[in-house]
């Protein structure tokens, strides 16, 4: 009889032993599941959090002003020299392109023009009197200043604009009109195949066309570029303005 209660005693306590393993296990098992889904549900919102700072800064984003211009860039590709002129002329021509795009050039009228080609002056602007037109077999007044040039001399802008248009003219050949700030305004004729067009802004330097045969107008003076100044719409001496 000792034997058999002692075996039931045995018994019962393994089967409470058994019990609270088994209430330990549960615990543990609920206790990391919720540890764990917490740690998850913490991270879910720190990702969720970045992600929507993330999309705030974006929307708050604002696009740099393409307005602004590095003027030391400007001026650094302004510089037009003899051996690598060509390459700095492209160079500033994409940089003004880039700034017409954003409409961000304010042309003002330089204090210095630069000769747009290399030759000798025929004719002088002349408003107060008139001057003898060898073509013509007349004395008229002279708008512009008429230099002589050869057939096929670049011709480059004679300082930073706009152009505003390109026509073909009877007496001055294809015409090129330039804004170039302050209700200034340059016009080069005589000239053939331009590599420019309407709307697009040109460097100081730049090469707009090439001298072409003259004109009827101006067969006897020979080939020339007709180079005129305005200011808001008036002729004015370009000689006051170009460089000595």
């Amino acid at each position: 009889m000792k034997k058999q209660n002692q075996y039931l005693r045995n018994r019962r306590l393994s089967y409470q032993i058994a019990g609270i393993l088994l209430i330990v296990a549960t615990v543990g098992f609920t206790f990391t599941y919720f540890y764990q889904k917490n740690i998850l549900q913490r991270e879910e919102a720190k990702q969720s959090a970045e992600a929507e700072e993330e999309s705030t800064a974006a929307s708050q984003t604002v696009e740099p002003n393409r307005s602004s211009v590095n003027t030391d860039t400007l001026q650094k590709d302004s510089s037009v020299t003899e051996e690598g002129g060509n390459d700095s002329a492209i160079l500033e021509q994409e940089v003004l392109d880039q700034v017409a795009q954003a409409s961000a050039i304010t042309l003002h009228f330089p204090e210095e023009l630069e000769w747009p080609v290399d030759g000798k002056v025929l004719l002088d602007y002349s408003m107060n009197q008139t001057v003898y037109f060898q073509t013509l077999q007349q004395y008229q007044y002279n708008p512009a200043v008429i230099i002589g040039a050869s057939v096929n001399d670049s011709v480059v802008s004679a300082a930073q604009g706009k152009i505003t248009s390109i026509i073909n003219d009877a007496k001055t050949g294809t015409t090129i009109t330039m804004d170039i700030g302050d209700g200034y305004q340059a016009v080069y004729g005589q000239l053939k195949e331009i590599p420019v067009a309407t709307g697009e802004y040109v460097a100081k330097g730049q090469c707009i066309g090439y001298i072409s045969e003259p004109s009827k107008y101006y067969t006897e003076e020979g080939p020339n570029l007709y180079f005129q100044l305005l200011k808001d719409g008036t002729p004015v001496n370009p000689q006051d303005f170009l460089q000595q």
